[in-house]
C-alpha cells in the first residue's frame, strides 16, 4: 500500500512533527537516505519501523511496514519460500535479530543484526 508506506516515510522526514516537511528536513532526510553512512541509514530505517517512537520495534510495527511494502511490490518480485507472506518475513527478521528475546528490537539489536547478517539489509531497506 503506497499511501500507507508514504505516511510512514513522511513521519520520519518530518522530524519536528508539525505535519510539514520543510526544506531543512527534506535535505537532511535525502542526505541520510542517499549518502549517509551505514549507521546513519540504519538509524533512519529504525525510526521508520519504530512507529510509536518508544525506542523499540515491535513485531506489529514491523508487520505494518512490511505489509505496506509487500502490497506495493511483492507481485513484481520473486520471494524466497520462507518469505512469501509479510508475517513470515517479520518472523524471520525477529528470529535473526531479537537476541534478547524481548518483545521488541532495540536500536542496538537492529544495527548489530543488520551488520551481522547482510541479507537483512535487503529485507529491511527494500525498496528504499
Amino acid at each position: 500500500d503506497a499511501a500507507k508506506f508514504a505516511e510512514h516515510v513522511f513521519r520520519t522526514f518530518d522530524t519536528n512533527g508539525d505535519g510539514v516537511i520543510d526544506f531543512r528536513e527534506f535535505v537532511t532526510a535525502l542526505s541520510v537516505t542517499s549518502r549517509g553512512s551505514l549507521e546513519d541509514r540504519l538509524k533512519w530505517a529504525f525510526s521508520l519501523y519504530d512507529l510509536d517512537g518508544n525506542g523499540f520495534i515491535s513485531k506489529d510495527e514491523m508487520l505494518e511496514i512490511v505489509s505496506a511494502v509487500y502490497k506495493m511490490v511483492s507481485y513484481a518480485v520473486e520471494l524466497p519460500e520462507d518469505e512469501i507472506t509479510p508475517q513470515q518475513k517479520v518472523d524471520k527478521i525477529f528470529g535473526q535479530m531479537n537476541k534478547s528475546l524481548g518483545e521488541g528490537l532495540s536500536l542496538l539489536e537492529f544495527i548489530e543484526g543488520v551488520k551481522n547478517e547482510p541479507s537483512i539489509v535487503r529485507i529491511l531497506m527494500w525498496p528504499l
